[in-house]
């Protein structure tokens, strides 16, 4: 139905009409990954998915290497998100709300654009489909489509001002909307009371590493130590770390790839006794993951691709060490 309501609202609007991307467009991009990280503002954006729909407020000033933002749920379950640079940190009530904060964390809109945006015309074609307005502020808006079925489709509508993503909509291959995110109001001037930086919480858990952080000199190495294969075209590694996964006590290689766009985590821990079976399932919005055994190794993969391609990429992915 919310595919439906877009599609008739692009078409009422004139937004249909299109013209494929120019050198200008690409440029936008890049200056849409700067703000979407960077931009201080004081908002409150709308995330819709699975039929379900979430209201957050958001606070975030600093310059773009000293950043500081507190995101805070106004509905469902209590929560709160703090990111000081690249550090994120939930917060909340008890264990359980936490476990949703963490959720909340897995995408921050309106920080949705890798920093590698040289990478996406091998994946995407970017198309402009004309302007609309959000949160009472005239925006460009672009589409950047995958060329192949293995990844979303992905609108944006830009700040003509600052080209901050005012909006984000994810679309399946078969074109239906599978999430959105929307600014409902927005202020973008820095928040001069502190007071809305500091958690309301006490219960917390921190996130080193946050954002799309640049291929680190360790990814390098293990990038030359470790051939994965079976990944769609365009994807590259980012960095790679040993790490937990939830309910293991034991560590396991955590590699890290982006083509742009799309970000996915590829986990590898040896098999040990019988093998759990193979699962999918979405985890939050876009994001899904799956889990099969093959080789004697157990893969996991979590990314914001269809569940359908990362469950064939699962089957014919192939790690070896060099």
């Amino acid at each position: 139905m919310r595919a439906v309501l877009l599609a008739a609202g692009l078409a009422a609007t004139g937004l249909a009409h299109s013209a494929f991307a120019s050198d200008e467009d690409w440029q936008l991009l890049k200056k849409a990954e700067l703000a979407g990280g960077s931009q201080p503002l004081s908002a409150t954006y709308l995330h819709q998915m699975n039929g379900m729909l979430e209201t957050f407020r958001l606070f975030r000033s600093g310059s773009p290497d000293a950043i500081v933002e507190r995101r805070i749920s106004l509905d469902g379950v209590p929560r709160e998100v703090i990111r000081q640079g690249d550090v994120l940190t939930c917060y909340a009530q008890d264990r359980k709300a936490l476990n949703a904060a963490k959720v909340s964390a897995m995408r921050l809109f309106p920080d949705v654009l890798s920093e590698h945006l040289d990478t996406v015309s091998q994946s995407y074609a970017v198309k402009r489909l004309g302007r609309d307005r959000v949160a009472q502020r005239d925006c460009n808006l672009l589409e950047l489509r995958p060329r192949d079925r293995q990844r979303f489709t992905v609108r944006l509508c830009l700040d003509t001002a600052t080209a901050l993503p005012l909006r984000m909509v994810t679309l399946s291959p078969g074109n239906d909307t599978v999430e959105q995110y929307t600014f409902t109001e927005l202020d973008l001037t820095p928040p001069r009371d502190r007071q809305q930086f500091k958690p309301q919480y006490k219960v917390s858990a921190r996130i080193k590493g946050a954002g799309q952080a640049a291929a680190s000199a360790p990814a390098a190495r293990e990038a030359a130590m470790v051939d994965v294969q079976g990944l769609p075209p365009g994807f590259r590694m980012l960095r790679a770390v040993q790490r937990s996964l939830p309910g293991s006590d034991r560590a396991v290689r955590h590699l890290v790839f982006s083509d742009g766009l799309a970000m996915l985590s590829l986990f590898i821990e040896p098999v040990q006794g019988e093998a759990k079976p193979d699962r999918a399932i979405n985890l939050h919005g876009a994001i899904s993951m799956v889990a099969v055994s093959s080789g004697g190794q157990q893969i996991t993969l979590v990314g914001d691709l269809p569940e359908s391609a990362l469950a064939a990429m699962a089957k014919n992915i192939r790690v070896q060490s060099r």
